[in-house]
């Protein structure tokens, strides 16, 4: 329609005042062309504020904007972090690029454009990847929640390993990203905690007691576990040569297992079974551990 419109013009403009009537309307058009290629060129943080304020402020409020922060300090870091915790980073990872490492102070946290590209992008939401994948890129508690890649722990699935990262972590499609607990503070009578947004044929009560008792559950198997690292780690610090080949071996294999649950952080939520068969085999080892450094 607006296309037709704007022939009839030039017609009516080429008939009354002829030339400088089409020089005056090029420049319009190219105004126009000007004005929506800058709106469309999404190449900014600004450019999506614009249009996006809601999603904006929720972006505001998520762990995302502080991404960077770990990664433009004056440790050193590699590529990995860069590719994680930068816009900058994330992007040329999925190009398949590097960045200049020199230049991270001026990086940008997680941003809209590391997660979106608009208008060239086949995916739902115009995401740079499917939604699973593109949470996965980075964030690695896929481990746990589909129960595998823990070593000598035999794989483990449970009732949430199907469930999607954003049916949990952007309830009602928040840019927050934040997991609502059934006993959020935040939280009013109509409005559903994550749990109970799926569990609907639970109480808000039941999910709670529910989450609740997974947890205490990880921590009574967690605790013993860290108090034995703990007084491990300090015996072979005071004697480096305490432990022997296998020992060493089997030493890394559990500090590198419970490494996968401290990323994990759902402290049991997003797979327990999985969660307490890796403490239990760690619990075993390091009872071997313990009896050969006596």
């Amino acid at each position: 329609m607006a296309n037709r419109t704007n022939r009839t013009l030039i017609r009516t403009y080429l008939a009354i005042a002829g030339i400088p009537a089409i020089a005056a309307i090029l420049f319009q058009i190219a105004g126009f062309a000007a004005q929506e290629k800058s709106i469309l060129d999404h190449s900014s943080l600004s450019d999506c504020r614009m249009c996006h304020a809601e999603k904006y402020t929720m972006w505001e409020k998520s762990g995302h904007i502080e991404s960077n922060k770990i990664v433009i300090g004056k440790a050193p870091v590699g590529e990995d972090c860069i590719a994680c915790h930068t816009t900058e980073g994330f992007t040329a990872k999925l190009q398949g690029g590097k960045v200049d490492l020199a230049k991270r102070a001026s990086f940008q946290p997680i941003t809209c454009i590391a997660c979106h590209k608009p208008g060239s992008s086949a995916n739902p939401k115009q995401l740079v990847l499917n939604s699973e994948k593109l949470c996965h890129e980075c964030h690695t508690q896929i481990r746990v929640l589909k129960g595998r890649e823990a070593t000598g722990v035999k794989d483990t699935g449970s009732f949430h390993s199907d469930v999607a990262c954003i049916s949990c972590h952007m309830p009602e499609r928040s840019h927050e990203m934040k997991f609502v607990r059934p006993d959020d503070p935040g939280l009013s009578e109509e409005r559903l905690d994550t749990c109970t947004r799926c569990h609907k044929d639970k109480s808000r009560q039941e999910r709670l007691r529910q989450l609740t008792d997974w947890q205490a559950r990880y921590k009574e198997a967690m605790d013993p576990i860290q108090a034995d690292l703990a007084a491990i780690s300090a015996a072979t610090k005071e004697k480096p040569d305490l432990l022997n080949a296998d020992m060493k071996i089997k030493l890394s294999t559990v500090r590198a297992n419970m490494l996968i649950l401290a990323q994990d952080a759902s402290r049991g939520a997003h797979n327990l079974d999985y969660a307490l068969a890796i403490m239990a085999n760690a619990s075993k080892d390091l009872k071997e551990i313990r009896a050969a450094i006596k």
